[in-house]
């Protein structure tokens, strides 16, 4: 953990650093028109050594894609709490933008992971922490969260439960710690950091007031089973999370539910391959929520990648939330005879061209229309 004088010199160390990367990189690429500010999610090594300032304030995650296109980026450590180090850490990085004007035109917030519950606490609090600061709110007008964490995990619950109990079976527990990079057998709970606001109760107790600015979901449940040393881990990971998820956070959190049941989809009408039919989906979502885009063979740590895995499908379209949402789509019905029973019938629908290029690529084509 942070000492509170390392944290005091949080604002210095920003300032200098944001500025000269912000007078480097500026006015490069847009969306739609607005710069892009980059919110990353857990980063594994955080817990077993937590970064210096110096390295927190040069990351540069999510994908290269995203890097390529960003002006700004709220960077923090999973080794701190949301409600400290974490805050303290984006709130200061937040202010040398908006004495920069970086935000001025607007800002598009991109998350990834446990970013998402980052950015919505952090867009709760803004406006008091800036006028404190004799500053103006960024004027951020929508984000996009790739496999939102906001809602919680099951994986942190396990962690959690690891951390204070011996009664967690080992495949769990050892699951779980190889995505959070632990030994959960010799873990504390007070080294846990990010992991503990991350429990599915304790995320959905965050910042959870209604908010003026659009939360654009996007949505995977793949994860590849069959990959050496990861694979096993996926299989244990998935029978853990309650209904569909990506091989770390649920269906419910990634597609902004309400409430945190397993849900099967995003959409009661559509399951993550495309397929029309009743499905159990999100029946009710959070706040200025809109999932947009599910897909079954992303997963939590390709989503965000200029990589084709496959299909995707839409939920909403055809809307205006900040920026305007108009993918090009089309359907696909197969009949099947009676005798063609390996043959599986139905309407899929899919966004144009998500055969043959990335999920994140149609994303950013389509909002820059």
């Amino acid at each position: 953990m942070y000492h509170k004088k390392n944290l005091g010199r949080i604002t210095k160390i920003a300032a200098a650093m944001i500025a000269s990367t912000f007078c480097a990189t500026t006015a490069t690429a847009q969306l739609a028109g607005h710069n892009v500010i980059l919110v990353h999610g857990f980063i594994i090594n955080d817990l077993v050594q937590p970064p210096t300032m110096s390295e927190i304030l040069t990351r540069r995650k999510l994908s290269t894609f995203w890097q390529d296109r960003a002006e700004g980026y709220l960077n923090w450590s999973g080794a701190e709490r949301l409600e400290g180090g974490i805050a303290k850490m984006v709130f200061e990085q937040a202010k040398t933008y908006a004495a920069q004007g970086l935000c001025d035109n607007g800002c598009v917030l991109v998350t990834h992971s446990t970013g998402d519950l980052v950015a919505r606490y952090f867009m709760q609090n803004q406006a008091n922490w800036m006028r404190n600061a004799g500053l103006k709110p960024l004027n951020i007008i929508a984000t996009i969260d790739y496999a939102g964490a906001g809602g919680g995990t099951d994986l942190a619950d396990v962690a959690v439960a690891a951390a204070n109990s011996e009664y967690v079976p080992e495949p769990m527990k050892w699951a779980a710690g190889m995505v959070l990079g632990l030994d959960l057998d010799v873990t504390d709970y007070k080294d846990l950091g990010v992991v503990i606001d991350l429990q599915t109760s304790v995320a959905r107790s965050h910042a959870m007031a209604p908010n003026s600015v659009p939360r654009l979901r996007v949505s995977a449940n793949g994860g590849d089973l069959t990959e050496v040393g990861m694979g096993q881990v996926r299989t244990i990971t998935k029978t853990i999370i309650r209904g569909a998820d990506d091989t770390v956070v649920p269906a419910h959190s990634s597609c902004g539910a309400s409430a945190p049941y397993p849900f099967l989809s995003c959409s009661s009408k559509i399951d993550y391959s495309g397929k029309r039919g009743t499905v159990y989906g999100v029946n009710a979502l959070l706040n200025n929520h809109f999932p947009l885009l599910m897909a079954s063979n992303y997963d939590h740590f390709n989503i965000t990648k200029d990589e084709n895995h496959g299909m995707v499908t839409y939920v909403l379209n055809d809307f205006v939330a900040g920026l305007k949402v108009d993918f090009q789509t089309y359907t696909k019905t197969v009949n099947r005879n009676w005798w063609e029973l390996w043959k599986e019938a139905g309407t899929w629908q899919y966004v144009k061209d998500s055969d043959k290029k990335s999920l994140t690529s149609l994303l950013y084509q389509t909002f820059n229309q």
